[in-house]
């Protein structure tokens, strides 16, 4: 939603730092290579179109996620078929499934990995559903799309795998079962080449740039052994999963509840369900593995609330009359429009455009500003070098229209202890002014005088690379989006 064209620009960091990387890719940088990030390349790829359509703003991204929410509106219709509804036309009954992408806060701004996996979640639970909950009754190509699927969400964010990991899990439990050992073996070898579709291609295009070693460097060793690591005990570790999965059914206690009406519905119809409970407790694990529950995680398993919803519409509703349809099809819509205003208030930051503030009162000035200080270093042979020293990218380097010179241009969410080469990597940048332009960011009300803004600079900067950002750098402005936070432009001496 960040991303439409009634906004000004989509002010979340991730989105940001994506198309960051869209771009990137479109002039030739090869991520995990020459810029580092910690999502997949099909993410990549995707914002990559996304910033072929438009490179300053957010409008070629704006224009895929529509794309994206059409796929899962018409696999909505295709799961309202098979459910035969009676109270509500199939076409009205599948808003249901955007509904369920964008109603709660977990859909933020919009620009999420797991915003574009929903959509072969989805697919999965219609498949599953399509063939009443019997995997041996899936046909060997519907497999193949299966691992087609899978592989998008893999090359994605491999974290995100959790129900199509105890899907094939279930799949390959009831073929042994049953001793049906050749299909399972056809079920593997569909699924597997499926999976091996995609990614030839990533794989071929990384093998081609001579960074296979750092693709599997940084997108699975880094991620899996840095981000959110501690030296906890393994059994400190399983009470603190147990909290992270609390946390999840907490915060989203509501669209729970309607996940486990819809079940019991199934149930109390005598319908199987267990595969798909299954499927979504391991997508709750999943999440919880990531050893942090930001909400945006959530989104990977709303797709069984669009089931849930279409489930509960299979309920009889006595002397329904067209009068009444057409008011039952005037609440989907309602709903559509009012609910994610109620839930996701991270919408009241949002900047129409022609407006200088959010609801929230909340600017963009300070990207403003900075983005035409950098672009007024431009010249004909040099293209200004921005790093965001202590945070992630909130729109920068979109402002001032200009791509990452440096491997590290952005502090990743890791401390020193847990990624020690970025922060070498950041102390390398300043002490031989390899970037023009640094950027630090400031919590709490913009300080009145120089000295102050340098003291609460020098608490925010990590002490490895505190000496050389002061010896190397001035400070060239200061600007505030809100009361909550502020920006210092440094500029090399």
């Amino acid at each position: 939603m960040g991303s439409s064209v009634l906004f000004r620009t989509n002010p979340w960091v991730d989105s940001n730092a994506m198309l960051t990387m869209g771009k990137s890719v479109l002039h030739g940088l090869v991520p995990y290579r020459d810029v580092i990030d910690q999502r997949g390349p099909f993410l990549y790829l995707i914002f990559a179109i996304g910033a072929a359509i438009k490179q300053t703003s957010f409008l070629g991204v704006f224009i895929m996620q529509l794309l994206n929410v059409s796929i899962i509106y018409w696999l909505s219709l295709k799961i309202a078929k098979e459910f035969k509804l009676a109270s509500v036309e199939p076409q009205w009954a599948a808003i249901l499934g955007p509904l369920a992408l964008i109603a709660t806060s977990a859909f933020s701004f919009g620009g999420a990995p797991e915003e574009f996996a929903f959509t072969s979640v989805l697919y999965l639970l219609y498949i599953l559903n399509r063939y009443k909950q019997d995997v041996t009754d899936i046909p060997l190509k519907t497999y193949f799309l299966l691992g087609i699927n899978l592989s998008l969400i893999f090359w994605n964010k491999f974290s995100m795998v959790g129900s199509y990991a105890v899907f094939f899990l279930w799949v390959a439990g009831i073929f042994l079962y049953q001793k049906q050992f050749k299909k399972l073996l056809k079920v593997i070898v569909a699924a597997v080449l499926g999976f091996l579709v995609i990614s030839a291609v990533f794989l071929a295009y990384y093998a081609i740039q001579h960074s296979l070693a750092n693709l599997f460097q940084i997108y699975f060793v880094q991620n899996i052994n840095s981000y959110g690591q501690t030296n906890q005990s393994t059994l400190s570790k399983i009470w603190s999963l147990l909290f992270l999965i609390g946390k999840e059914f907490r915060v989203f206690a509501v669209t729970i509840l309607i996940i486990i009406a819809g079940w019991i519905k199934a149930i109390h119809d005598n319908k199987p369900v267990a595969i798909e409970i299954s499927m979504f407790l391991g997508a709750v694990l999943f999440v919880a593995l990531q050893h942090r529950v930001n909400y945006y995680y959530v989104l990977i398993w709303m797709p069984f609330l669009t089931i849930a919803l279409l489930r509960l519409l299979q309920f009889q509703i006595p002397k329904m009359n067209s009068l009444n349809k057409i008011s039952f099809n005037l609440l989907i819509v309602t709903c559509l429009i009012a609910i994610p205003f109620a839930n996701n208030f991270d919408l009241q930051q949002l900047i129409v455009k022609g407006d200088g503030t959010s609801y929230s009162y909340e600017s963009n000035l300070a990207q403003r500003k900075f983005g035409n200080i950098i672009r007024d270093k431009k010249t004909k042979n040099h293209q200004p070098s921005l790093l965001m020293v202590n945070d992630l990218d909130k729109g920068f380097l979109l402002a001032a229209d200009i791509l990452p010179s440096t491997r590290y241009w952005q502090k990743l969410n890791m401390n020193y202890e847990e990624l020690p080469q970025m922060y070498h990597s950041f102390n390398d940048y300043l002490v031989h002014k390899k970037v023009d332009f640094v950027i630090v960011s400031v919590p709490g009300v913009q300080a009145n005088n120089i000295g102050t803004v340098k003291q609460q600079v020098s608490a925010v900067i990590d002490p490895h690379i505190r000496k050389s950002l002061f010896a190397n750098y001035r400070m060239e402005s200061v600007a505030a989006n809100g009361p909550d936070v502020y920006y210092v432009l440094y500029y090399r001496k």
